[in-house]
């Protein structure tokens, strides 16, 4: 089950990264995405540091039947390491102000929160014979929301996660991941 939901939210991911971006960088209000980005940390079972640009939409999901906002963090690029960190809730974009982040199991309860966000990281390590590949839940935490308009958000976040290592045995991994965001909007497809 766990892997189907990881399939799926990939599937969106990259969708929505390789479409949010403005390549054409002409004056139609969208900020240049140069200036986004983000930066954040994660300790405990598994260490790791990373940084990049941020995008995010607020669209009608066909699959939930309902309008989704979705804050991601564009993987950088690496031939080593990949990995992408999304923030989802239902409705429109937030405004300012803190907002919870829980565990949710939106493809049992058939949609997103509209008052608390899901986040979900995925980390893939290539390795000499086979990657390493991470998947952490949130489990709770916050994210704040310092700016807030059509074209930008930005701000923190913290949470505490549980995950495993996709290719071994499922051993429950704890970490805390935080970071903050500068993003822009996009369209994801």
């Amino acid at each position: 089950m766990k892997s189907t939901k990881i399939v799926s939210f990939l599937a969106v991911f990259f969708l929505f990264a390789a479409t949010a971006c403005d390549d054409d960088n002409d004056d139609n209000d969208i900020p240049d995405p140069d200036v986004s980005g983000y930066s954040f940390t994660v300790e405990g079972d598994v260490e790791f540091d990373a940084e990049g640009e941020a995008v995010f939409a607020a669209y009608y999901d066909p699959e939930f039947d309902e309008d989704l906002f979705v804050l991601s963090m564009i993987p950088e690029n690496n031939e080593e390491i990949s990995m992408n960190l999304m923030f989802i809730k239902s409705g429109d974009r937030p405004g300012t102000g803190t907002y919870p982040i829980e565990y949710h199991d939106e493809t049992e309860a058939g949609s997103f929160l509209e008052d608390a966000f899901v986040s979900r990281l995925n980390i893939n390590i290539e390795g000499d014979e086979m990657p390493v590949i991470y998947f952490f839940e949130a489990e709770e935490g916050t994210i704040t929301f310092d700016q807030s308009s059509s074209n930008r958000v930005s701000g923190s976040f913290s949470y505490h996660a549980t995950g495993y290592n996709v290719m071994e045995d499922h051993e429950e991994l704890h970490v805390n991941v935080s970071g903050s965001f500068d993003a822009i909007g996009g369209d994801p497809g």
